[in-house]
């Protein structure tokens, strides 16, 4: 294959990881309104948009797998042809994660939630700002950038924590609200995983950038 059209190829991955990008944050800011606003309807259309990123998933995964083989690459080409593939699973499951919110949000039903929601909205747009951060750091090999995202992490880690805080406060004063407010400890984890799987593309784009894997503590 002539490097035109392997570069054109390699083009392709990344149009494809740029559309997941784009569902996978549709997901996730509609799994949070549907929570807020409790429209289920929404809520079930974000299970459904899932299958699409599997699709695509998957599609990808093919023309990479193919690239490899045809083409039996070397050194760079082939750390972004692994990083691609890694790139869009870690979207993948950032997708499976919005589509648990969605699920969650189903079981708890048209209830009343027990209380306002602060801080899973907030985790929400830090979780999103920094897919968006991570992927415009792999595109352009910002390896500052992607330390940036890694160094974000902690913010998501403390709000969720003090989500599970507040939530258990509230069980041991209304054991009532516990199947409610477990519900929302399990939403809280699934925001903190997309932020992780953040964290995991930004330290592959270090790798991709520099050839050397290491974590940003």
């Amino acid at each position: 294959m002539p490097r035109e059209e392997f570069d054109k190829a390699l083009n392709e991955l990344q149009l494809t990881i740029e559309t997941v990008q784009g569902l996978v944050e549709k997901m996730i800011i509609d799994s949070i309104k549907a929570l807020e606003t409790r429209d289920l309807d929404l809520a079930n259309k974000v299970v459904e948009m899932d299958d699409e990123v599997d699709k695509l998933r998957d599609d990808l995964e093919q023309k990479a797998i193919f690239l490899i083989a045809r083409e039996q690459p070397l050194a760079i080409d082939l750390r972004k042809i692994i990083t691609a593939l890694r790139v869009i699973m870690e979207l993948e499951r950032m997708g499976d994660y919005a589509e648990g919110i969605a699920k969650i949000n189903l079981r708890i039903g048209e209830t009343d939630l027990i209380k306002p929601l602060i801080d899973i909205p907030a985790m929400s747009k830090k979780s999103i700002e920094m897919m968006r951060n991570c992927l415009k750091a792999y595109k352009t090999s910002d390896v500052k950038l992607a330390e940036k995202v890694c160094q974000n992490d902690d913010e998501v880690d403390g709000l969720k924590d003090r989500v599970i805080n507040e939530l258990l406060q509230i069980m041991m004063k209304d054991p009532t609200a516990s199947r409610q407010a477990t519900y929302l400890i399990f939403i809280a984890h699934n925001l903190e995983r997309i932020a992780d799987r953040s964290t995991n593309i930004a330290e592959d784009t270090i790798f991709l950038a520099t050839g050397s894997s290491r974590s940003i503590d």
